[in-house]
């Protein structure tokens, strides 16, 4: 497949999230965006059905399970309540809520490609190529990772079935969906911003060798004034001004434009984020308080192993410590497709800021260009590239250093309650 254009380059991750019921719209053979079929709505509340039923029977499963130590038991009822709270609410979202912040999202890129990218054949290849690296990667390692866990614990602990396992995986598998959505979202727009930021770039580049060409004109002047022997005195002349209109290499009026399209191009993209957060915000803060218990419940299991606190075969305890390792790279990773580029996105909105404020200060420009400057710097204070779980947490590094601290103060205090 060669993609040729934005809604192409994604098709590998929307088979997936289509399959899930997390696509609220189609894509045509065409790469038109129409809306769902019946057939595939159908299919969607099909999904939702499965994962009530499965979510439902878990939480059962979790209240009735005597062979486990009632700290770990109270972890995995809130974790598969929570889990499958989530995963009913991406669900029901993507049916009713989503579908025209969806559309507009995938409009406005488009739109915003159009101008941005240079090369967008090549741009698009590449998107497509990390979307299917990513969707193969992501879900091989999870399906390899729940076949592995079902093995393990009806080895290590007795009286434990598969069906009580594998109850779990349908809305861990929705939920991981969504957050991959959110992180490729997230990366598009910021690309975007970088793109953005090299037009900038590229304007501050032709204003400095203006402003050293103008300069060296300057000293060329100077020398050439004081070779002349009768020096004539004739009316005033702004020397600057004149340099301005031969030396330099701009036609103002286009510079204006263009900054003016750039300022609308912004403001695009800031709508572009207002729509995430609208369409993942709710759920990003449940995900994080399922992401939370679930690392806090693998770090307990491992730790509760190790001392003996929790009644492991000998001959598995090897295979357990693995699996409950491989469980914490997922979430890790949950974890990281959330805050990482959600910061990125922030740090690159920040060089915009220095960017504009270093055109500020070129003085090749005329009055008109310094003004929409001036009115593009209030547009990047008012408005911001900034993701939050709901408006509650701010989505950096920050939020996850703060339940790496939550999660480790909370294991200190359970391992000596249990010693």
């Amino acid at each position: 497949m060669n993609p040729n254009n934005f809604i192409s380059s994604i098709k590998p991750l929307y088979y997936v999230s289509r399959i899930v019921g997390l696509a609220p719209l189609s894509i045509s053979s065409s790469c038109e965006l129409r809306e769902a079929s019946i057939g595939w709505k159908i299919h969607t509340c099909c999904v939702l059905l499965l994962v009530i039923v499965s979510s439902s029977y878990a939480v059962m499963e979790r209240v009735r399970q005597s062979d486990l130590v009632a700290t770990v038991v109270v972890n995995e009822f809130l974790m598969m309540s929570m889990g499958a709270i989530k995963a009913i609410t991406s669900i029901i979202m993507c049916l009713t809520l989503n579908r025209v912040p969806a559309r507009e999202v995938l409009r406005k890129i488009v739109k915003i490609d159009s101008f941005l990218l240079t090369d967008p054949d090549v741009t698009y290849k590449n998107i497509f190529k990390f979307s299917f690296i990513q969707t193969i990667i992501v879900y091989v390692y999870v399906l390899s990772l729940f076949m592995c866990d079902t093995l393990v614990w009806t080895r290590a602990v007795d009286q434990m079935g598969a069906d009580y396992l594998i109850s779990g995986y349908p809305h861990r598998i929705v939920n991981i969906t969504s957050v991959v959505e959110f992180c490729d979202f997230v990366l598009l727009l910021k690309s975007r911003i970088r793109a953005l930021n090299s037009k900038l770039c590229s304007l501050l580049e032709r204003a400095s060798d203006s402003r050293n060409s103008s300069s060296k004109n300057d000293i060329a002047n100077q020398k050439s004034i004081r070779n002349v022997k009768t020096p004539r005195i004739g009316p005033y002349v702004d020397s600057a001004k004149v340099f301005r209109q031969v030396d330099s290499p701009y036609i103002y009026d286009k510079e204006l434009e263009y900054f003016h399209k750039l300022r609308e191009l912004y403001d695009e993209l800031c709508d572009v984020t207002r729509l995430i957060n609208s369409m993942y915000g709710l759920l990003l803060l449940l995900e994080l308080g399922v992401t939370t218990i679930e690392l806090t419940s693998s770090l307990y299991l491992s730790l509760a192993t190790l001392l003996k606190i929790q009644n492991v075969q000998i001959n598995v305890i090897g295979m357990f410590s693995s699996l409950m390792f491989s469980w914490l790279i997922l979430y890790s990773f949950k974890l990281i497709c959330i805050t990482m580029p959600s910061h990125l996105a922030t740090t690159e909105m920040e060089n915009t800021v220095v960017i504009v404020h270093k055109l500020l200060l070129v003085k090749q420009f005329d009055h008109s260009t310094i003004t929409e400057l001036k009115l593009f710097s209030q547009q990047l204070l008012q408005r911001k590239v900034k993701f939050s779980a709901f408006g509650f947490l701010n989505l950096d590094y920050s939020l996850l250093f703060t339940i790496i601290g939550g999660v480790t103060t909370y294991l200190v205090i359970a391992m000596q309650y249990k010693m």
